[in-house]
C-alpha cells in the first residue's frame, strides 16, 4: 500500500468517526427521526348535522338436512341524520340519531319484494315476514351516549321509550309471538347500536405509530344474532387528509338469544356459530369524522338440534358520510 492509499484510508476513517459522533450527538439531543405517530379520535362537531347511509347487504345459502338448498339476498339502505346539539358533559357525548328512511329489496329465485317509500310501494310488502322483521327501526329517533373512552355507554331517547312502552302495552292483546319479537328486537339497544353507531372502534389513548397493532371490542347484530369479538387493528397511513385503518376479526362468538330465521315460524330453534372470518376498514378524517366504514363477514351457522339446516351468511356493510351542514 502506498502513501496515497494510506492517507486515503485514514481520511475515510476520520469521516466515519465524525459521522458516528454526529449521530450520537443528535440522539442525545432527542433528534432521532421516527415514523409519524397518529392521534386517532372520532368526533362530532356541535350543531353540525351529518347525513350517513348504511348499505347493508346479506347473502344467505341454506342447506337442509336432506341436502336441498335455499338461497336468498336482502339489501337494506338506512338513511340517517346524526347531530350533537351540545358540547360533551364530563366527557360523555350525546348524539341524536334519526333513521329518516329505508329502502328494502329481498330476492329469492324469481320472487322479489321491494320497498322504496310508503306512497309508491306495493302494500303487500307490509305482509311479507322478512320486511316485518327488519323494517321496525324505520323512522326511529334515539340517542347514543358515548363515554369519554369512545364506547357506546347507553341508548336512550324519549321517543324510543314511548315506542317501547307502547309495544309492551299492546303485548297482552296480541298473542302473536312473532309480532312481539319483531318489535322488541327491532327496538333493542343491540339493533339500534348496530345501525346508528357509525364509529364502531375504540382508538388508542396515546398516539400510535403507522402499522402498529391495537385491539378493540366490537358487537354487531347479524341476522338477529348478537356477534361479539375483539378486532385487531392498525393505521396504515394518512392520505387525502384521512387516516386509513384496517383490521380483522380475531375470534367471533355469539351471545345467545332467541332469534328469527327467514321462513321459519319457531323462535325456539337452537343455533351455534360454526366458523367466521371478517375484515374491517375505516377512513377517519384529521378532524375526527368517520368518512367511511366497511365490514365484511362470512359466517357459518348450524341451526336446530339435531341440525335442521346450516347457513352460510355473507354480510357486507358500508357506512358512508354523504353530507354535513350547519343551520345558521
Amino acid at each position: 500500500m502506498g502513501r496515497y492509499d494510506t492517507c486515503k484510508l485514514v481520511f475515510i476513517q476520520i469521516v466515519l468517526i465524525v459521522v458516528f459522533q454526529i449521530n450520537i450527538f443528535s440522539q442525545e439531543k432527542g433528534e432521532i427521526k421516527l415514523p409519524p405517530a397518529y392521534q386517532l379520535k372520532a368526533y362530532f362537531k356541535t350543531q353540525v348535522y351529518y347525513n350517513y347511509v348504511l348499505y347493508d347487504t346479506t347473502e344467505i345459502q341454506r342447506t337442509y338436512a336432506d341436502s336441498s338448498k335455499k338461497q336468498f339476498r336482502r339489501v337494506i339502505n338506512y338513511f340517517m341524520t346524526l347531530v350533537q346539539r351540545d358540547d360533551p358533559k364530563d366527557g360523555f357525548s350525546k348524539i341524536e340519531v334519526y333513521i329518516d328512511s329505508i329502502t328494502y329489496k329481498f330476492e329469492e329465485n324469481d320472487k322479489v319484494y321491494q320497498f322504496t317509500n310508503i306512497e309508491t310501494s306495493d302494500p303487500t310488502i307490509f305482509k311479507f315476514e322478512d320486511f316485518q322483521t327488519y323494517s321496525v327501526p324505520m323512522s326511529m329517533q334515539f340517542e347514543i351516549i358515548y363515554s369519554p373512552y369512545g364506547e357506546v355507554a347507553k341508548i336512550e331517547g324519549e321517543r324510543l321509550f314511548e315506542k317501547r312502552s307502547y309495544v309492551e302495552k299492546l303485548r297482552p292483546t296480541i298473542p302473536d309471538t312473532l309480532w312481539y319479537y319483531n318489535w322488541s328486537d327491532g327496538l333493542s339497544d343491540q339493533r339500534l347500536k348496530y345501525i346508528g353507531d357509525v364509529i364502531k372502534l375504540l382508538y388508542p389513548i396515546h398516539p400510535t405509530f403507522r402499522d402498529s397493532i391495537w385491539h378493540s371490542p366490537i358487537q354487531l347484530q347479524i341476522e338477529g344474532i348478537n356477534l361479539v369479538d375483539t378486532l385487531e387493528l392498525k393505521a396504515t397511513g394518512f392520505f387525502a387528509n384521512q387516516y386509513q385503518i384496517v383490521g380483522r376479526f380475531v375470534n367471533p362468538n355469539i351471545i345467545w338469544k332467541r332469534t328469527k330465521f327467514y321462513d321459519v315460524k319457531s323462535l325456539s330453534l337452537p343455533y351455534k356459530l360454526n366458523g367466521a372470518v371478517g375484515s374491517i376498514e375505516q377512513s377517519l378524517s384529521s378532524t375526527g369524522i368517520v368518512k367511511e366504514l366497511r365490514i365484511i363477514l362470512n359466517l357459518n351457522l348450524d341451526v336446530g338440534r339435531p341440525i335442521a339446516f346450516t347457513e352460510n351468511v355473507i354480510k357486507k356493510l358500508r357506512w358512508e358520510m354523504v353530507n354535513s351542514y350547519r343551520f345558521k
